[in-house]
């Protein structure tokens, strides 16, 4: 059996903070969202950063960050040898990709974005998702794997005030 070497492979249980975060955002009426860290050479999911509060933004239809808490969050992922591989966030309905997320979004060759709709009440399979991968432009990709045998993945909070433990 071959294995798609650009999917991203998530450990059970990876998205839970995630979800909890959306949910409790979503609950205000906020976006928010999450990045995914792999190993340098692999896909498979070590670390999920969620975010924080400085230079995070979220409000109805907003979930911005700052330049300055990317900027902490990709030094710790370069100084622990991972890398930045995809961002999660929230929509208040549906699973798609807004005019600005289009625009705004890390628009790395390789790198995915996920939605996951209905913030307040998130579905938990990421089947339900929508996801994309940049390749010159945002394009539909296959769901990641959940593969239970894998070790639970890290779980932080990044922000402009540097990246601490969930």
């Amino acid at each position: 059996m071959t294995t798609d070497t650009r999917k991203l492979v998530l450990p059970a249980g990876a998205v839970d903070p995630v979800l909890q975060e959306i949910r409790r955002h979503g609950l205000a009426d906020q976006e928010t969202g999450a990045l995914l860290l792999t190993g340098q050479s692999d896909m498979h999911v070590l670390v999920v950063a969620v975010a924080g509060t400085a230079g995070i933004v979220r409000g109805p239809g907003l979930f911005t960050v700052s330049a300055v808490a990317y900027d902490r969050l990709f030094s710790f992922a370069e100084e622990r040898s991972y890398r930045v591989r995809a961002m999660i966030h929230s929509h208040p309905e549906e699973a798609f990709l807004s005019r600005t997320d289009r625009a705004y979004s890390l628009r790395v060759p390789k790198f995915v974005s996920a939605v996951v709709p209905t913030y307040a009440a998130p579905p938990a399979d990421p089947e339900s998702w929508g996801w994309w991968r940049f390749e010159q432009d945002w394009v539909p990709c296959t769901t990641p794997v959940v593969d239970s045998a894998l070790p639970p993945a890290r779980t932080v909070v990044f922000g402009e005030e540097g990246v601490r433990e969930y």
